[in-house]
């Protein structure tokens, strides 16, 4: 136990998982539709992210031991649906996939918003979340076009990998407020979705260095 406690309270795994989150949002996840190799590649990476997430997230041996075992099912689910065209498997390994990473937000801002020095590693986790409010959308998404393939406007898809590549990008538009206009939202549920993101895309960078500053004063008051 002391093991995982001291590790919840180091800074430098927050570090670690920007990183892996930077690879997949705009390395990864761009060259998805090209063919079986890219979505085992993007396999391979999203499932570190779930590993260390887990480790991440555990500040016992039992928390470790639940999420842990989310963490290596959704894995596989996640690898079993590279090799099956079953929409029950794509839906469960999607949902999963939304699930896990919103705990891995929850988690990792309240890591970033304990009592301490603010550093560059919890700014560094801050960004990770951000990241992950992208994917997390990203998700969402998914799950609409699975309920009804014409709720966005874009060209025709070849793959999974492609569809994916499509719908971070869109995400990542939308939660900068940038909105190009190339891809649009058709459906009425993609189109809340679309306005909820755009509306966090606003309010987590405000709300989020807000806290971080007052923090930091407040620190620096106590010395």
């Amino acid at each position: 136990m002391p093991i995982f406690s001291r590790l919840w309270k180091s800074d430098w795994h927050l570090s670690v998982l920007l990183g892996l989150l930077l690879l997949v949002v705009f390395i990864i996840y761009p060259i998805g539709g090209y063919g079986p190799l890219a979505a085992a590649v993007r396999q391979f990476f999203l499932s570190l992210i779930l590993i260390s997430g887990a480790v991440l997230v555990a500040r016992t041996r039992k928390t470790l031991g639940v999420v842990g075992a989310l963490a290596l099912v959704t894995a596989a689910v996640g690898w079993a649906r590279l090799s099956t065209t079953d929409q029950w498997v794509s839906v469960l390994s999607v949902l999963m996939w939304v699930v896990f990473l919103v705990l891995l937000a929850v988690a990792i801002l309240f890591r970033v918003f304990e009592e301490g020095e603010i550093n560059v590693h919890r700014i560094q986790g801050a960004v990770a979340v951000y990241l992950l409010l992208g994917v997390i959308w990203a998700g969402c998404y998914r799950l609409v076009v699975e309920a009804d393939p014409t709720a966005f406007n874009f060209p025709s898809v070849t793959d999974e990998g492609s569809l994916m590549s499509k719908l971070v990008y869109f995400s990542f538009v939308t939660l900068t407020t940038v909105g190009y206009g190339d891809i649009t939202a058709v459906d009425t549920g993609a189109r809340s979705l679309a306005m909820l993101e755009a509306l966090t895309g606003q309010l987590f960078p405000a709300v989020l260095i807000a806290r971080l500053v007052s923090m930091e004063v407040s620190h620096r008051m106590e010395k």
